[in-house]
This record gives C-alpha cells, structure tokens and sequence, in this order.
C-alpha cells in the first residue's frame, strides 16, 4: 500500500469503528511485508534451482529466462494484481474531507 493513503485508512477505519488503531495497522502491514520478502526469497530460491542454476558459471538460456520472470514478470503480475484488488477501495478527496471533518468534531466533544 502506497504510504500516502495510509493515514487515510486509518482514518476512515476509525471513522468506521470509533477505535483509532494505527499500531494495529502498521504492524501488520510490517509483518505482511516481511513475510513477502521471506517468500519471495524461497520462491527465487527454488526456481532457480529448477532451472538448474549454477553458481559461478556460465547460465543456461533457462536460468537467464527464470532471472527475467523473477525479476520482471514476477513483479509486473504482482501489481497488476495489486491494482485489481485496490480498484474496489473508493475513497475520494471529498470523502476524506467528510470524514476528517466528523473525527474532528467527534475529538472535540470528548
């Protein structure tokens, strides 16, 4: 996630929930992260392994394919994935506006 829209999911969460939960928030997002580098590392790993990977030598036309898969496709499908499943979050500046606007006013009365 963009690190620009997630103040704003925190706050249209709190805005939903009443609960301000950032801590929640980031640490999840961290452990998401870590565990998607742990595998990505696992999965790189194994397919180079598959394609016969040999270190310190000449690569076979597999091996260099697998690097560009890893390196290009890998991440290319990743984001599209990524935006597929982001389209469905709508949330405009208006709508943020409103929102900000109720936490105020709701921290105000407290």
């Amino acid at each position: 996630i963009n690190p620009s829209i997630k103040s704003d999911i925190i706050d249209l969460d709190e805005y939903r929930t009443g609960e301000r939960k950032e801590g929640a928030y980031f640490a999840a997002w961290y452990f998401v992260s870590k565990s998607a580098y742990g595998v990505t590392l696992m999965i790189t790993g194994f397919a180079l392994s598959i394609a016969g990977f040999v270190p310190n030598a000449t690569q076979s036309a597999t091996v260099i394919w697998t690097f560009k898969g890893l390196y290009a496709g890998a991440p290319f499908f990743a984001y599209i994935i990524g935006a597929i499943l982001f389209s469905t979050f709508h949330f405009d500046e208006n709508e943020h506006k409103k929102v900000i606007a109720e936490l105020e006013a709701q921290r105000g009365e407290r």
